[in-house]
């Protein structure tokens, strides 16, 4: 789910304008407009407008300029774009239907259509574009209620609301006392933006949790191999004690999903989840997917070229991801994915994403046979082992040493060094010098001929594309 679906069909693509003028550098022509937009130049021009006439409130700290020609975005350094965005998401009528059922359980058309000023039938299509939306999430809104498994809802929600900054302010005693509660039970300490996914994962079961007849039984069959985990063992009586003040009778499947979130949320620091991770079983799904991926991993850098502490930080990444997997459908993507890919490609120096292709192979058939490649966990867990990889490909012991031999005038020959220099130090693991023949090279880059006993790229024109592409696909074979 992309933030920009609860938004109107207009204010989405001015949404993904911005966004397509900010990955560009802050100016776009209209020609690159109408291609990104794929609308007409009258529309566009109307667009713009409108998106000009939307940032005068901000005044200085954000700005939009349009001379027909091009558009120009600028800010002032402690302004974010996402201000003007959060206030479109929070003000969509979509996004006031997901909340009117979080908040009453079941709605009433007609009153609802009063409340957000429009009508019942307006009501009725928005509703089935958030279907489209909540179907990867596998819910769906039925005669004003909220479908699916339970674990799914609360899991949307808390997704959606954390990412729009929401739901987690002014906590009150009695949330304090809960969250002093587990800490204390399970010998953890939060940090403070742990405390706020708990705080606000809190408060979405509240709301939930009255829910007549909730759903789990899938979710109930996923969390039998984790019944005697030690965690969840020592959950149990902590959570049941500190929502005894509660008039309902507490679930024991209420319980699982506080060990799901706990472990697999990002609520457990690398120093928890090390401590806790001695202690559970690995034969668990996800356990038994960390191992094989960790695996994996270390023999694609080599498990001597991996420190100790890097190899228990990608473990703990890894735990995080495997639960979501397991678990849970549907993610919410608050990045742009296509960004994500082409960044990578300009400053990794190995082919990650075959990398990133092999470990999906390896986890959809661990935990997901099924997976479907459009579903947006799977595609943010994508891009979540390219982020494992790269923390990895960063820190690994592997330098790639490039040299330039160059037989130029002495202007070009500068010129040239300084930018392939600029150029390549930008990949990671890559140093880059002039030429020296008492050193080894892992590649030399000239422009004539030279008897080495070492890969050379012999450049064919002076700041090529071509010449570029060429030198990093050596470089990456390094």
């Amino acid at each position: 789910m992309r933030f920009e679906e609860l938004l109107e069909k207009k204010e989405a693509k001015q949404v993904y304008l911005i966004k397509q003028l900010i990955i560009a550098g802050g100016q776009m022509n209209v020609h690159e407009i109408r291609k990104v937009l794929e609308l007409t130049k009258k529309s566009i021009d109307n667009y713009i407008e409108e998106l000009i006439e939307d940032f005068k409130p901000y005044g200085k700290c954000c700005q939009l300029t349009y001379d027909g020609a091009t558009i120009t975005f600028s800010k002032t350094p402690d302004f974010s774009i996402e201000e003007f965005e959060k206030a479109l998401y929070l003000n969509s009528p979509k996004y006031q239907i997901l909340l009117a059922l979080l908040e009453e359980k079941e709605i009433s058309p007609v009153r609802l259509s009063q409340e957000l000023k429009i009508s019942e039938s307006s009501l009725s299509r928005k509703i089935r574009d958030l279907n489209k939306i909540l179907k990867e999430f596998d819910l769906r809104i039925w005669q004003g209620k909220l479908m699916g498994e339970e674990s799914q809802i609360r899991y949307f929600y808390f997704q959606l609301l954390w990412y729009l900054k929401q739901g987690y302010a002014q906590i009150s005693a009695r949330e304090s006392h809960i969250i002093e509660n587990i800490e204390r039970g399970l010998n953890l300490e939060f940090m403070s933006v742990a405390k706020q996914r708990v705080l606000l994962w809190l408060r979405v079961t509240k709301k939930r949790m009255t829910i007549p007849d909730p759903q789990f039984k899938q979710f109930k069959e996923k969390f039998e191999p984790y019944k005697r985990d030690p965690l969840y063992l020592k959950l149990l009586p902590i959570i049941r004690r500190s929502f005894s003040f509660y008039a309902v009778e507490l679930k024991e499947e209420e319980i699982m999903l506080h060990f799901v979130f706990l472990t697999g949320m990002s609520v457990l620091s690398q120093k928890g989840f090390h401590a806790y991770s001695l202690q559970r079983s690995k034969m668990t799904p996800t356990a038994w997917c960390d191992s094989i991926i960790l695996e994996t991993i270390l023999r694609i850098y080599g498990p001597k070229n991996i420190r100790k502490e890097l190899e228990e930080t990608c473990y703990y990444h890894l735990s995080q991801i495997h639960l979501r997997l397991y678990f849970f459908v549907g993610d919410v993507e608050a990045y742009d994915r296509n960004n994500i890919w082409q960044l990578e490609e300009t400053l990794s120096t190995s082919n990650i994403q075959s990398h990133v292709n092999q470990l999906l192979e390896l986890s959809a058939k661990e935990l997901q046979p099924q997976s479907n490649e459009q579903n947006s966990l799977w595609a943010m867990t994508a891009i979540k082992y390219l982020s494992v990889l790269s923390i990895i490909d960063i820190r690994v012991n592997r330098e790639v040493r490039v040299g330039i031999y160059l037989q130029l005038d002495e202007l070009f020959k500068e010129a040239t060094k300084n930018m392939l220099t600029l150029q390549l130090n930008s990949l990671n693991g890559v140093i880059v010098e002039s030429f020296d023949e008492t050193r080894h090279y892992d590649l030399v880059i000239t422009n004539t001929e030279l008897d080495l006993d070492t890969k050379i790229y012999r450049i064919t024109e002076l700041g090529s594309a071509y010449d570029l592409k060429e030198i990093k696909k050596l470089i990456r074979q390094a």
